[in-house]
């Protein structure tokens, strides 16, 4: 049969897993849910950063172009 990888139905498909149609980022509560919840006095950057962290959503982004 025909594979469609711009449907989400055949990303499970081994000829679709590697498409960019298939590629998605992991939900924010999932990455949440893995660490650590960060103090109640951590600053504004320390409760987002994990946005940014290594593995995490934002996988293009580079800690170190960002101030604390």
């Amino acid at each position: 049969g025909l594979i469609d990888c711009a449907d989400p139905e055949c990303c499970s498909n081994h000829a679709c897993r590697g498409s960019q149609l298939c590629v998605s980022a992991p939900k924010p509560i999932d990455i949440l849910l893995r660490k650590q919840p960060p103090a109640i006095t951590a600053s504004f950057f320390e409760r987002m950063k994990f946005l940014i962290d290594e593995g995490s959503l934002q996988n293009y982004a580079r800690q170190e172009t960002f101030n604390e």
